[in-house]
Formats: C-alpha cells, structure tokens, sequence
C-alpha cells in the first residue's frame, strides 16, 4: 500500500484516485483554493464512484486544498492538472519535496522538463521526476464524486526527465499502473492521438463549436470520412518527423476513429458520451494547441522537416481565437533547447543511450 496524493481537480484527477484507492493505496486528492468548491462537494460524499468502462468506487484518506500538506504526506505525487498549470503546480509543491519522493506528470506534453527546471531552482533536483505518455484515461466528471471513463484501462509509456531515469520511475510507480520505459521522451511527449485528433477535429468544426451553446461533442457530432481522410494525412506529416527525430511512430488513429464513428461499435459506447469542445475557450485548444500542437510544430521547423498541414491547423486556430499560440506556447525557444542539433536533440531526450 502506497501513500499517493493526486494533485487535480478534475475528471482524471477524480477518477485516477478513486480507483487507486480502491486498490487499497491511500490516497490524497488536493488542488488549489480556485478549486476549493469542487473538492469540499467531493469531501462531502463518502467515496467517488467510477462508471464507463470501469467500475469502482474509491474512498480517499483526505480530499484538501493543502496541497503542501498533502506532498509532505505522500510518498508519491501525481499530478492530473492540464499543461497550461505546469509552472504553477511545480512551484507550488517543489519547496516541499525531499528525496524519497516521485512525482508523476499524467499526459505530461513535457510536463517532466518543466517540473525538473522549477525542482532544480528550488533546490530539489534529485526527484525523479516524469511523465506519462497520453492520458491515464478518457473521462468526464459528469456530476460530484462521479467520473465516467470512455475507455478501457490499458498500460501506459512513460518517460522521465533526465530521460536515463525512465526504467527507475517506472519501477517506482509499478503498484500504481503498468508503465513501459520509452525509448525517448520524444516518444511519450507525443504518442498520444490527442495531437491529431484535436487539432484536426477543432478545425474542422469551429463555427460548429463556436455557435453550439455548449453542446457539441465531438466524436459524435465531428467525426466523418473527410475528417479520416485529414488525420491520415497528419499522420503522414508525424511520420516525417518521428523518422527525423529516430523514433518509432505510433499505429494512425484512423482504426480507432472508425470505431468510434460506428455507432454498432459498442467497444466505443461510453467514449462516445464524451462531450466537447463546448467552446473556443475548452482544454483541447488552449490547453492542446499551445501545450503539444506549438511543441511539435517546434520540432520540425528546428528540424527542417515540412508539415504544411499542422503548420495551417496552427494558423487557423490561432486567427480564430485572436492568439500567438506558438509565442505563448511550448516550444523549443521557449524551453532554451535551440541550441541542439539534430543529434543532440535526440541523445537529450533519449532514455536508452
């Protein structure tokens, strides 16, 4: 039994330490005061239930806007918050760290670089520190202390940073969740369907997105042959940079997506109840866009790789919302990386050297 505290007050915040808890960890779900109204309904309630494809109902040993306390107390963090709070969360519990302890960055965009600069400032620099490649889970908090997961539970890649470090954070987090090593962070950073799927499914519903008073959803209203037909190409596009970049691309998202678009398809049934994006202001663009879609882009123009089509979703999506996404963003600028060529980039994110 570990003592995990899992830092975020959302869907996969929600569910991830509810099924951890009923695997008999004991587990602390905390965030910030923003988001103090979430958790003291959760706090109320005597367990979080988990339906979907997974049913479980977990009882936490604290749910608390101490998030200090709660590092102090755990053994390993994990932290369930979008890209965008990154800077935020890492120096909020990096004064509060000390050796024995791990923090684990769920669908991380990189997460692990960030968290390791601010960890280091603060003096912490020997956490090991990581990420997970993709997201535990598809899932919604649907209503309080109830999460509805899309998709079966399934092992997961996972990176550290420094890279080296990934077989020793998987073997540390190993009563939590099947991990696998990857061989690059570059691998875990962008492995996920998330950087196709979501940019490709924004910009081609965006006024449908923009004038559907919350509504919409995207993997019921968005999907279409046309839209298979894009993500085929923006996978062709990923393939010319994992070759840049000598890493292994993962399966195209088409399979899957035909999947979800059969609606006799009942291994999607409960993915497909997944709403969103409700709006130009949802996490899948202002989270994705300049946290993944502004990283990636990075890569390939330090690399010299052509992507004219992310390169265009990029264009469009930042018109449309009236944003720099890529000045804001993600990037190698941003992140001092510049610097690297071709070969030194790779050798800095691989794991196995």
């Amino acid at each position: 039994m570990k003592k995990i505290t899992v830092i975020g007050a959302g869907g996969t915040g929600h569910g991830l330490a509810a099924i951890l808890a009923a695997k008999g960890h004991q587990v602390c779900l905390a965030d910030t005061e923003v988001y103090g109204d979430i958790l003291a309904q959760t706090k109320k309630l005597s367990q979080i239930q988990v339906s979907g494809t997974v049913e479980a109902a977990g009882r936490l040993a604290e749910v608390t806007t101490d998030i200090a306390g709660a590092v102090a107390w755990a053994q390993l963090i994990i932290c369930c918050t979008v890209s965008n709070r990154d800077e935020e969360i890492a120096g909020i519990i990096a004064p509060h760290l000390t050796a024995d302890k791990a923090v684990l960055a769920g669908a991380g965009n990189g997460a692990s670089m960030v968290y390791q600069q601010i960890f280091e400032k603060a003096g912490h620099g020997d956490t090991l520190t990581g990420e997970v490649a993709g997201n535990f889970f598809p899932c919604r908090l649907t209503s309080p202390g109830q999460v509805l997961i899309g998709l079966p539970l399934s092992p997961k890649g996972v990176a550290a940073f420094p890279p080296e470090n990934s077989d020793q954070l998987a073997l540390r987090f190993a009563d939590i969740w099947e991990l696998t090593p990857c061989r690059s962070l570059f691998e875990a950073i962008f492995n996920g369907p998330n950087l196709i799927c979501h940019s490709a499914g924004i910009v081609t519903n965006l006024s449908a997105i923009d004038r559907n008073n919350r509504t919409f959803n995207l993997f019921r209203d968005g999907l279409s042959p046309a839209f298979l037909n894009l993500t085929d190409a923006l996978w062709e596009e990923k393939r010319r940079v994992y070759e840049a970049m000598d890493c292994i691309l993962p399966p195209a998202p088409r399979t899957m997506l035909a999947g979800v678009m059969d609606t006799e398809n009942e291994a999607y049934r409960f993915f497909r109840e997944m709403d969103g994006p409700d709006s130009l202001k949802h996490r899948y663009i202002t989270e994705d866009v300049p946290c993944l879609l502004c990283f990636f882009v990075s890569i390939a123009r330090h690399l010299g790789v052509q992507i004219p089509l992310f390169e265009g979703i990029l264009g469009i999506l930042s018109a449309a919302t009236g944003r720099d996404f890529y000045k804001e963003g993600r990037t190698l600028e941003n992140l001092g990386l510049t610097s690297l060529n071709r070969q030194q980039l790779i050798r800095f994110l691989l794991a196995k050297k």
